[in-house]
């Protein structure tokens, strides 16, 4: 049968309709096939049909009801096809009971021995396997059925697994040893009898192998080299330098990491390779230094617990010298010496600290810009209601009309730094790279001193690339702080946008596909440059020549990474004491932007219906049930999501529609929405937010809500209110037709 992801059936063939009495005709598209299925077999296939997997799918001895009684077992497999459909087949579960009832029985008679046991066929192909067998190779029956033995034996043995084939071929036995592979990998050894199988007329049926792990007879030798042979991998694989010491602090052993540090490590120094059976200690050249590490061998040696030193170098280099017990058994025979740099991951651990702190800013500032958000709602929406009133020539409206552009000029502030506070995932886009240096132009003003001058040189034309907006964003920001920061005195910080064809020169050096077109924004100052030796490592990430405290090191490596991402790249000119250049080199996206034309005013929408306001905020509380009241609806007023519920609770008349905040303590306006859809499923939703990530919206997509970004125009507001209270309507007489 061919079946939804429901289970609905949309095709039937023959063989199908005859086994369970269905009729194609009349049961395609009506017929769930869930319905011969005994309980809790149609909910394992249910469940599969749901999930839609890239591979088939086998339930086995599913019970199949006929005229709702047991009829057989069957084996169910599950097809996944194109769109929303599924290939459900039905098979006679018999022949493979019978096959497993006589598999059963050879291994009733040889699962007591712990010896392993398989059988093959003429083609040499494993047709039997006994529990041993699973339990000491880690391969399952179904993995080896069919297959040759050959995988069980190493790589090597290959000629001794041609040697007896040829012999039990020839109606021979074969006695010998084996190097055996487990599943995991792991090599064992077996003695192994191999035995040739015959029928009565003398035909070769196969062969009977036996074999007994004999592991235990070479562990002890083995293991010791495994094991030491492990153990010199790993310290020789290790960055930092190990020594080991005896119980008089002289070197037994030392790996190869001191190689790769500094002569001078943790206070050793050496001046070629150590020297074993050499104390330790008189590689340290510093009495002050060697009296430390004494008193720190001495403290471990007694306590048998390890300890961390720590040790600053001359040099600005941090060390980790960390002493370990060395214990065989419970005996002491000296001490593990590890010395590790530790330079980078106290930079980190500094970078991290900062990193935090800009974390909280950013927090701080979402949080703000948020509260913000919600006063602009209501200064706006109440100059709205203001201006209404106003004749045109009224002396308060145009005074009235420049608070609604400052108002909103705030708002699409608040909304930069809200976007650009919240981590979300990439959205790409095609944007004009124009409006993004005149947003960044924008939003930097707020964070450049005053001594520095900002000329903008967009392109004649739109710039259309593709690429994450919020990135975009931040990555023009980094460079526009970094630039800033090289003219203390002030100077010149000069943002260009033009379209350019990549020379020859560049396309060889980058790679670059032959064709392509290129926007390139360029971020110029005129402050100190940047050295020629300094210059190769500025993308390194947490590198900075900033002072402590004032540069993590991260701004450039993400302006690198935010134009990689884009299909672009970065370029840099400098030149010392007259200023530096990026250039910011994005393809040039074939795709246009939709026009959006801007509308005209319309009248403030009305209508009819019952529409519930909730909102923690009582001013814009106030607002909104002011301005929909005045669109004619019939009001009611909530301040959090439980009081909301309660309304409704109490409500005499249902409510047609609920227009909700979404950031509101306690139940936020997406879990009251979920809330309500659950006991009153015809009420209609309105949804506003100043801001809502992705996750969110993901969220929000189940449910037929309108969203509107605050602070709205109440004008647009109330079409989107009226809009859905007509969906009701429309739906509502839908029913009754």
């Amino acid at each position: 049968m061919v079946c939804r992801a429901d289970g609905t059936a949309l095709h039937i063939n023959r063989k199908a309709a005859r086994q369970f009495k269905l009729r194609p005709d009349l049961d395609e598209g009506s017929f769930s096939v869930l319905k011969i299925l005994s309980p809790p077999s149609d909910q394992k296939l249910a469940r599969v049909l749901q999930l839609r997997l890239s591979h088939p799918e086998k339930l086995h001895s599913v019970m199949v009801l006929l005229d709702g009684s047991p009829h057989s077992l069957m084996d169910v497999e599950v097809v996944s096809l194109d769109g929303d459909f599924n290939l459900v087949t039905f098979r006679d579960s018999g022949h493979r009971l019978r096959l497993e009832s006589h598999i059963q029985r050879l291994i009733t008679a040889i699962d007591a021995t712990p010896d392993v046991f398989l059988v093959t066929d003429a083609d040499l192909r494993i047709t039997f396997v006994n529990p041993a067998f699973q339990s000491i190779t880690g391969y399952g029956l179904e993995e080896v059925l069919g297959r040759a033995d050959d995988f069980l034996r190493a790589p090597f043995e290959q000629e001794k697994v041609s040697a007896y084939r040829e012999l039990v071929s020839q109606g021979r036995e074969w006695i010998g040893e084996f190097v055996n592979v487990r599943r995991n990998g792991q090599t064992y050894h077996v003695e192994s009898t191999i035995s040739p199988i015959s029928d009565i007329a003398g035909r070769f049926m196969g062969y009977v192998v036996c074999e007994r792990d004999i592991t235990v007879r070479k562990h002890l030798q083995d293991e010791l080299r495994l094991e030491r042979d492990f153990v010199q991998s790993i310290l020789h694989s290790l960055d930092g330098a190990i020594y080991s010491l005896d119980c008089e602090f002289r070197l037994t052993h030392a790996n190869d990491g001191w190689r790769k540090l500094p002569a001078e490590h943790g206070g050793i120094r050496l001046k070629g390779s150590p020297e074993i059976g050499h104390p330790l200690l008189e590689y340290v050249p510093d009495p002050a230094r060697r009296v430390e590490l004494r008193s720190a061998f001495r403290e471990v040696s007694s306590s048998g617990k390890a300890r961390d030193n720590h040790f600053h170098s001359p040099d600005g280099r941090h060390w980790l010298v960390k002493i370990s017990p060395w214990i065989n058994g419970a005996q002491m025979r000296g001490l593990i010496c590890s010395v590790t740099d530790q330079t980078q991951h106290h930079e980190l651990q500094n970078q991290l600290f900062q990193a935090q702190k800009m974390e909280i800013i950013g927090t701080l500032a979402a949080g703000v810009a948020h509260d913000f958000n919600n006063l602009l709602q209501v200064i706006r929406g109440h100059t709205s209601l203001v201006l209404m009133q106003a004749t045109t020539d009224s002396p308060l409206r145009r005074g009235l009309e420049k608070v609604d552009m400052a108002a909103a000029r705030a708002a699409e502030i608040t909304q930069q730094l809200l976007s650009f506070s919240r981590v979300s995932e990439e959205r790409r886009i095609v944007l004009d790279l124009n409006k993004v240096i005149k947003e960044a132009n924008h939003l930097g003003r707020r964070t450049l001193r005053n001594n520095v001058t900002v000329e903008l040189h967009p392109a004649p034309k739109p710039l259309h690339v593709k690429m994450d907006p919020t990135k975009a964003s931040q990555a023009l920001l980094n460079l526009c702080v970094n630039a800033q920061d090289a003219m203390p005195d002030g100077g010149r910080l000069t943002l260009t946008n033009l379209i350019v064809e990549p020379s020859a020169e560049l396309k060889a050096r980058r790679n670059l596909p032959a064709g392509v077109t290129y926007a390139r924004c360029s971020v110029a100052d005129s402050g100190c440059g940047i050295p020629a030796d300094v210059l190769p490592r500025i993308f390194e990430a947490f590198y900075t020549t900033k002072e402590k405290g004032k540069g993590t090191g991260l701004g450039l490596p993400i302006v690198q990474r935010v134009a990689e991402e884009a299909g672009g790249f970065v370029e840099v000119e400098s030149v010392l004491n007259q200023g530096t250049t990026f250039h910011l080199y994005l393809p040039i996206a074939q795709e246009q932007l939709a026009a959006v034309a801007k509308p005209e005013q319309a009248p403030l929408a009305h209508g009819k219906g019952r529409v519930l306001v909730v909102d923690d905020v009582d001013l814009l509380r106030d607002f909104t049930q002011r301005f929909l009241q005045m669109t004619g609806l019939n009001v009611l007023v909530a301040s959090s999501g439980q009081q909301a519920i309660k309304v409704l609770e109490e409500s005499a008349e249902p409510v047609d529609l609920l227009f909700t905040d979404y950031s509101m303590p306690g139940m936020n306006g997406l879990e009251l929405i979920e809330a309500v859809v659950k006991r009153w499923p015809e009420t209609k939703f309105v949804l506003a937010s100043g801001f809502l990530n992705d996750a969110t919206y993901a969220r929000i997509e189940q449910y037929d809500v309108s969203i509107l970004g605050k602070p709205y125009d109440m004008y647009d507001a109330s079409k989107v209110v009226m809009e859905k209270l007509a969906e009701k309507r429309d739906e509502a007489a839908g029913i009754c037709l």
